[in-house]
């Protein structure tokens, strides 16, 4: 039996970010070229989600929304001008921990306030990072195809979102027709924290993945789940997708609130482990499954292999763990036993570097040397540290 994954440890997509200020820089050629790609693609989508044509509208031409306050408010009118334009992406945007993002939807209004009529002059701008979404990062162009699909949608809603509470919400509306001069505008409707944004493209996505012909399960990492941050948790099994079992099985990751995340597969266990974000915050994997596809590589399919560890070297996690044996010693060890075919771990590629041990590996040797966990959760430790370069094979 066959396993390969994918991952995506970048965001794909990015919060508004309501600025002031007029420093447009006109986007690349390559920027507008793959936009115009990508709008195309989405108009044509052939699935159920929530219309986001008036953020698209805005692109052409401005959307005036205006509306009478009552007159027992500080003011009397509010009129709103949204136009967007596609700008240059920022190489220095970044999530929070450094996370490369995909685009950013940025709301840019100049808010004046002149004899009780307020003016909302927003000349917002959507960025797409395309050396990130045109590189190969994966190497089953479905997925590909679908993140970006995501991206865009995500970030129409940022704007969409915030354009439905100009036009309709009865408390934004009571609030800004009673903005003193210099009030902040709330444009928190434009869903910074995702809370309505992630269950809409969860639908979304799920739909895309369908048609392409693969399954879409979505796993929760509470902070309870976590020591400090850091986790591993089963995800799933290969026997959950028998319909994939003859050719392989190619899984793919989107986070939120993930890094350092890595796949591995334990007898026929998939098991993801990585570090939340914000480690006071649950974070959310969504999971793409699929078959493997004739031309993906044979180097990126790990092979269903049973794990072996004699139980004698579980004396030198224990004396690891309360400090009798340092970690170089330790690691050196293990380094030594796989080296020598005494320890038996599935194939591990490594996919990047981190030069510290993550807690929740020792905590795995502490709950493995007293028999709390089995052999093949302590070997998805081990893997990571290969994974991560700490254990040379």
């Amino acid at each position: 039996m066959r396993y390969s994954a994918f991952l995506v440890i970048s965001l794909l997509f990015a919060n508004f970010i309501p600025v002031l200020g007029d420093d447009y820089i006109p986007p690349t050629t390559q920027e507008q070229q793959l936009y115009k790609k990508l709008l195309a693609e989405f108009e044509r989508l052939d699935v159920e989600k929530k219309a986001v044509s008036e953020v698209l509208e805005t692109f052409e031409k401005p959307l005036i929304i205006s509306f009478p306050c009552d007159s027992t408010d500080q003011n009397n009118l509010v009129v709103s001008v949204i136009k967007t334009k596609l700008t240059r992406f920022d190489e220095t945007q970044t999530h929070e921990e450094g996370v490369i993002t995909g685009g950013t939807y940025t709301w840019k209004c100049t808010v004046t306030t002149t004899e009780g009529k307020i003016t909302m002059d927003c000349d917002n701008e959507l960025k797409i990072n395309s050396d990130y979404l045109t590189q190969d990062v994966q190497k089953d162009p479905r997925i590909k195809k679908i993140e970006n699909q995501i991206m865009m949608y995500h970030e129409f809603l940022h704007g969409q979102l915030m354009i439905d509470a100009i036009k309709s919400s009865e408390k934004w509306r009571d609030d800004t027709c009673n903005k003193p001069p210099g009030g902040k505008i709330d444009y928190s409707y434009s869903d910074k924290t995702h809370k309505i944004i992630n269950p809409l493209q969860q639908e979304f996505a799920a739909q895309l993945i369908e048609q392409a012909g693969g399954k879409m399960v979505v796993k929760e990492i509470t902070v309870e789940e976590t020591n400090d941050g850091s986790f591993a948790k089963k995800v799933g099994s290969l026997n959950d997708f028998p319909q994939f079992i003859k050719n392989g099985i190619s899984v793919s990751l989107r986070g939120t609130n993930l890094i350092n995340t890595k796949f591995s597969s334990q007898d026929s266990d998939i098991i993801l482990y990585g570090n939340l974000i914000n480690k006071t915050e649950s974070g959310i994997a969504w999971l793409y499954i699929f078959g493997m596809q004739p031309d993906q590589s044979a180097n990126k399919q790990l092979v269903e292999t049973k794990t072996h560890i004699p139980d004698w070297i579980k004396k030198n996690a224990g004396w690891w763990v309360d400090g009798t044996i340092s970690s170089t010693d330790f690691l050196k060890g293990i380094e030594y036993l796989i080296q020598r075919g005494i320890i038996s771990v599935p194939h591990t590629e490594k996919q990047h570097s981190i030069d510290k041990i993550p807690n929740w590996v020792k905590q795995n040797a502490a709950l493995w040397s007293e028999g709390k966990i089995d052999d093949k959760t302590f070997a998805a430790g081990i893997q990571y540290l290969i994974s991560i370069g700490i254990i040379s094979v």
